[in-house]
């Protein structure tokens, strides 16, 4: 396939489509169902069209990728694609129409994206991004590079109708087109939930279009080191979002200067639609709420392959070791210590990893402390008898942008952790039930910030982890409380405290706010959200919480639709409700004190052992 768009320019004319008979079938149907002249309609969906108008000039598409490579080269080393999954996805666009579903970390994803595919020789996207990003000079130039710019939100019943048929033109065409799936750049340096308003279009558009089959690429973008995380902590602590314009773009493009390390692209294994949801055609006698709960397993699927396909970078792991120190500065040796036992993890599951995530030295440990240095999120003391590294004041947010960033790596062994001390406490006959239990309502819990399996599966992965980790698990929980502690401290990992905590704390935050209106109404959202951060601020000055990364606005949202949809939000819901849903928040904080103590004990012992000579 050609690198180069087809032609000097090629227009891909939205304003045909509406004499399209579809179309206007579609529209003469919402104006009947409204009340409204027919003809307004098409004319309101023309202008919807030429909102939507997008082409392919190669010469434009030259200036973008040298634009784009310019950029990157400003702060990173390059941009690092696997050649075997280049050629793989070469072979599924040569075979098939393909959509490429992106991670979206940062305002540099389609650089990258634009960048890597021309070099790997891959044929030019069409890309949906929001409206905001087609500001005055460089939204022209953005549509001569096929770029279509879309409301998202957008309610307007002939604004829906004609995107959705302007999706399936594409999708005839056979052009590969690509977006975001979280529709949004990720805050919290964990992948949100995926946006399904275009994946619904895209899956009517394959079921109507004639197609034998349609291929969901899953594409993860990631960063050594990003700038925007410093802009992601400050909305995290409540700053307004910058609008973008002209001159957000030169602050933007000046703020790229530096060494950042390396840009990584990888790509998950192709969802295909005739797999996932059968032969093409028209969808079967289905009610809206299966309908849905299809396109959510599309979404899922998708999703949990990016974040498989996402490297392990040498950032996530150092500042996943300074977090869990709550606080305390650490060595490099320390440093080495707590990361090595989620290095052999990663190696022995052959997760991918970056090159800055190999830190079998000090030397390579020391590389990603300086990186962070120079961003300010590190703090380094060297005046003592040995150097001592710590997050930085006030950059706690930041470095857990990193840290979150692979934590969906170490999540099932994070709740079988929580799950066996629980447990212990349970008669020895019903110790395996409560762990099943535990390990279920933990997962309800967590479902609004990470991705799950349905019931069984998840419990058959995560027993299956278990004996990955510690194959006498069982043994060792029929011990009761002691053997359990004495498990955790054996087990290659502990990650619970170490990557769910901040999120515990948030949503006990959100809890405890909500408990304290007792039986009243709940506060609307804003308001509670102000409650939250006051209280989150309250118990940081306290020293209640074990990470001031739990005092955030991301985290605190989820907790608020968590206690939505637990019905604790519903007038005339009783005090004792609210209060017993912080207090199970609460009691799985204990939990993770236990694994922290655990944790500290056992890499103080390491580096002792470590020390000590060998005898004669």
């Amino acid at each position: 396939m050609s690198t180069s768009p087809p032609g000097p320019a090629t227009r891909l004319d939205a304003s045909a489509l509406a004499d399209a008979p579809a179309l206007r079938a579609a529209l003469g149907t919402l104006a009947r169902e409204s009340g409204r002249d027919e003809r307004a309609v098409l004319r309101e969906a023309r202008r919807y069209l030429d909102e939507l108008r997008t082409s392919h000039d190669r010469r434009v598409h030259r200036l973008w990728v040298r634009a784009g490579r310019a950029l990157i080269g400003a702060g990173y080393a390059g941009i690092d694609y696997d050649p075997a999954q280049v050629e793989h996805v070469r072979s599924v666009l040569a075979a098939s129409p393909a959509v490429v579903l992106s991670s979206h970390r940062s305002y540099l994803d389609g650089g990258a994206l634009t960048v890597g595919f021309h070099d790997s020789g891959l044929p030019p996207l069409t890309v949906f991004g929001g409206i905001n990003m087609a500001f005055w000079p460089l939204g022209a130039m953005w549509r001569r590079n096929g770029m279509v710019f879309i409301r998202r939100g957008e309610d307007d019943p002939v604004y829906r109708c004609t995107l959705r048929h302007w999706l399936a033109h594409l999708v005839g065409q056979r052009r590969p087109l690509q977006w975001f799936i979280e529709g949004t750049r990720s805050r919290t340096g964990k992948l949100g939930p995926p946006r399904l308003g275009l994946l619904a279009y895209l899956v009517d558009a394959w079921r109507e279009g004639g197609l034998d089959d349609l291929q969901l690429l899953p594409v993860a973008v990631c960063y050594d080191q990003l700038q925007e995380v410093a802009e992601y902590a400050g909305e995290a602590r409540g700053a307004a979002k910058t609008a973008e314009s002209l001159a957000w773009l030169l602050r933007f493009v000046r703020a790229q200067r530096g060494r950042f390390g390396r840009v990584y692209v990888r790509f998950g294994a192709p969802v295909s639609l005739r797999e996932a949801l059968g032969p093409a055609g028209p969808a079967q006698a289905r009610s809206p709420a299966e309908r849905r709960l299809e396109l959510q397993k599309l979404a899922f699927e998708v999703a949990c392959r990016i974040n498989d396909a996402t490297p392990i970078t040498g950032a996530a792991l150092v500042t996943l070791a300074l977090l869990g120190a709550r606080g305390r500065a650490l060595t490099l040796a320390q440093i080495g210590k707590s990361v090595q036992g989620y290095l052999d993890f990663a190696g022995r599951r052959s997760l991918p990893l970056a090159p800055t995530a190999r830190l079998g030295s000090d030397t390579a440990v020391t590389a990603v402390l300086d990186g962070l240095a120079a961003q300010g999120v590190v703090q380094a003391h060297r005046d003592g008898r040995e150097a001592v590294f710590g997050v930085a004041p006030g950059q706690h947010l930041a470095a857990a942008y990193y840290r979150n960033t692979i934590a969906h790596f170490f999540l099932l062994g994070a709740i079988a952790e929580i799950a066996l001390l629980e447990a212990a406490d349970h008669a020895a006959a019903q110790r395996i039930e409560a762990f099943e239990t535990s390990a279920l309502e933990l997962r309800d819990l967590l479902k609004f910030d990470f991705f799950f399996r349905e019931r069984e599966p998840f419990l058959a992965t995560l027993r299956a982890e278990l004996d990955r980790l510690a194959p006498d698990w069982p043994d060792r929980l029929a011990a009761g409380p002691d053997g359990v502690r004495a498990l955790l401290g054996l087990v290659p990992t502990l990650s619970c405290d170490m990557l769910l905590r901040p999120f515990f704390e948030a949503y006990a935050i959100a809890a405890d706010a909500l408990a304290a209106h007792g039986a009243e109404s709940a506060p609307e959202p804003d308001r509670w959200m102000e409650e939250c951060m006051g209280l989150g601020r309250q118990y940081e000055l306290q020293r209640r919480l074990g990470h001031p990364e739990s005092v955030s606005r991301h985290l605190f949202a989820t907790g608020l639709e968590l206690a939505r949809h637990r019905g604790l939000c519903q007038p005339g819901e009783t005090a004792a409700a609210r209060s017993q849903f912080a207090a199970q928040l609460h009691a799985v904080l204990r939990r993770l004190d236990t694994v922290h103590a655990i944790a500290v004990r056992r890499v103080e012992a390491a580096l002792v052992t470590q020390a000590v000579p060998p005898q004669a």
